[in-house]
């Protein structure tokens, strides 16, 4: 089923509103091929153990849940979708305040 437009925009900020969110998403966006893998993720917080446990029951289903990201559990493997529209609030967001 599609989302409508007001949805999906909630959704957004919905995922915008964390900043361990934020972090996922701007350090996929400026990979190469848009992929990391879970381990590389729980990288970017300060405590390994517990942005681990975050990123698998929290927050990457919660991307994968938005269809910002898809999110493999098999592979631990996480892979952005390209959202211009996304990009852009983060980027004007990050702009305001560079601290994610």
């Amino acid at each position: 089923m599609e989302l409508s437009k007001s949805t999906r925009l909630n959704a957004v900020f919905n995922a915008l509103s964390d900043s361990e969110r934020r972090r996922v998403i701007h350090y996929l966006t400026k990979t190469s091929d848009g992929t990391a893998t879970v381990d590389e993720l729980a990288t970017l917080g300060n405590d390994f153990a517990g942005n681990e446990v975050r990123l698998r029951h929290i927050h990457l289903p919660h991307l994968d849940g938005t269809k910002l990201i898809e999110y493999d559990e098999r592979t631990e493997t996480v892979r952005y979708r390209d959202h211009p529209f996304f990009e852009d609030i983060l980027d004007h967001c990050l702009e305001n305040d560079p601290v994610l």
